[in-house]
């Protein structure tokens, strides 16, 4: 599980729309927004170079972040969040807007993260095929406690087996999905070719 949690200083704005937006794109910087917790909307500038550092470079957007919010009427303030969306350019690697969340780091967020398979399944060795379903599985859990992925070990599937969701665990995390959900299985091999008939007398 992962207790990593980025610092990101960003900025309170007053002013809004596209015209705005576009102004702070050309100076290099991005439109953000930070929402919930009951509390206002806040509109936010952010550093997309100072973003990209405080994403841990595994759990990406999954990272806990603690956001140092400055500027405007208001006192500086250090804010849980995560980010809850953003933007990306089309042609271009560069983030176009952001959406922060605040959050309880008691509290559990809901999040999907990437599965990965290990091994080689003892039906694959013996001639079956591997079939994998799910890339990515809906989890809750504590904002500081999530972990960078499931790792599914197929080496003890045989063949006509499967693995699904009730088979799997991950510490502090409960799983979003049906119980039945298939993420594995291992199909036999074909049945070899009926041989041919025995060829009539001559």
């Amino acid at each position: 599980m992962s207790t990593t949690t980025g610092q990101l200083r960003v900025e309170r704005r007053s002013e809004t729309g596209k015209g705005v937006a576009r102004r702070l794109r050309a100076q290099g910087l991005v439109p953000a927004v930070l929402y919930g917790g009951k509390q206002d909307n806040e509109s936010l500038t952010v550093d997309p170079g100072e973003l990209r550092k405080a994403l841990d470079p595994e759990l990406r957007f999954n990272t806990f972040l603690h956001l140092t919010v400055t500027g405007g009427d208001r006192d500086e303030a250090v804010v849980p969040a995560i980010v809850a969306a953003h933007q990306v350019h089309p042609f271009r690697d560069d983030f176009v807007h952001v959406d922060f969340m605040r959050v309880d780091p008691e509290q559990e967020i809901v999040t999907s993260i990437p599965v990965e398979y290990v091994g080689r399944a003892a039906g694959v060795v013996l001639g079956g095929k591997l079939f994998t379903h799910r890339r990515t599985v809906k989890i809750a859990v504590k904002p500081g406690l999530v972990p960078v992925k499931l790792t599914v070990d197929v080496t003890p599937l045989e063949s006509g087996k499967g693995i699904r969701v009730r088979d799997v665990t991950l510490e502090n995390t409960r799983f979003l999905e049906r119980d039945n959900v298939l993420l594995a299985n291992v199909e036999a091999p074909r049945a070899a070719a009926e041989p041919k008939g025995k060829e009539g007398k001559k």
